[in-house]
């Protein structure tokens, strides 16, 4: 069996679908180590080239292009702060919170989104407060706590379109 055609096996579309971290390698987490990544992407970009495919079967070739587009995409993901944790979430089986519904009914978030936002608009600084939602889903992910990812997770998307991002 040609090279290609053993690393579109050992690539197929149902392992694709796990989650990017898998499918790199990678361990589930928002700091993603980029040589790594970039490593391992282009690794699998060699070996899914078109080029690998002359002479092989229909499904071997759409196989290749569906892993690549794939692949592409959850490159993009995991360079993405917003897109890498809601990858994490979804790697770990939990829920993303409704992202075209960006409120909450905890009271206390509420109460800290109306200061973020007087904070923006009197033109504070309130990355730091972006970091610490970093700092706080990755916290979760390690102690497997679903609840504190996904709180984190809505303030991080919050202050990401009080940043413009």
């Amino acid at each position: 069996m040609k090279k290609a055609a053993v690393a579109a096996e050992s690539h197929s579309v149902s392992s694709m679908h796990k989650d990017p971290f898998s499918l790199f390698g990678l361990p589930i987490s928002l700091f993603v180590h980029m040589p790594t990544l970039n490593e391992r992407y282009q690794a699998l970009m060699k070996d899914l080239h078109p080029d690998q495919f002359f002479g092989t079967d229909a499904f071997m070739k759409q196989s290749a292009e569906h892993l690549v587009a794939y692949a592409n995409q959850a490159y993009k993901n995991l360079q993405s702060p917003i897109k890498c944790a809601e990858e994490a979430l979804k790697a770990k089986g939990w829920k993303i919170p409704d992202s075209d519904q960006p409120t909450t009914t905890d009271k206390v978030m509420l109460m800290e989104m109306m200061e973020l936002q007087e904070m923006a608009q009197n033109g504070e600084d309130i990355r730091p407060f972006y970091q610490d939602c970093i700092l706080n889903i990755e916290s979760a992910l390690l102690k497997d706590n679903q609840e504190q990812a996904e709180s984190a997770f809505t303030r991080l998307k919050f202050i990401a379109r009080l940043l413009g991002n």
